[in-house]
């Protein structure tokens, strides 16, 4: 009864995760178009400037007049895009130990000590972590589902 359930529930989220990530591509596709009907703007806007500025000046100087704006402004979005990628420092890089009575330092040593000794490679636990974490990040109704379903066993088994 429960892996039925468990699979109709991941088969639901599967499904809306999927119609969720069709809005994206979707999304990600327009995006683009936008950006390049924005450069072909700015083609022939910078054309445009180009060949107003030649009536008034030499065509060397009008290219080196446009030329130069298309530098400044690269130079301020290169300044604007430096300054949003810095990286935030930590604040302490002080890590707190772990004491030899943490019950979770110890389940963590029987779960080592049980993989160690298991045929299983460890790819396989991190494609299996990475898929659960995918879904689970996805979908709060699962999460909650799940949550619900364990403190509900955990329950039946202290009676």
């Amino acid at each position: 009864m429960l892996p039925k359930l468990l699979a109709e529930i991941v088969a639901a989220e599967q499904a809306k995760l999927w119609r969720s990530s069709v809005k994206l591509a979707i999304m990600m596709s327009l995006l683009g178009l936008a950006v390049m009907a924005v450069v072909v703007g700015m083609v022939f806007m910078l054309y445009g400037l180009y060949l107003s500025l030649a009536e008034t000046f030499p065509p060397w100087q009008a290219g080196v007049i446009v030329g130069g704006v298309v530098v400044f402004f690269a130079a301020i979005l290169l300044l604007v895009i430096a300054q949003q990628s810095r990286a935030v420092p930590l604040k302490s890089n002080n890590l707190p130990e772990q004491t030899a009575d943490d019950p979770t330092a110890q389940l963590g040593a029987v779960i080592g000590d049980i993989v160690a000794k298991s045929n299983v490679k460890s790819s396989d636990f991190v494609l299996t972590a990475l898929i659960a974490g995918i879904v689970l990040g996805a979908s709060p109704s699962l999460r909650q589902r799940i949550l619900t379903t364990l403190s509900d066993i955990t329950k039946s088994t202290d009676k």
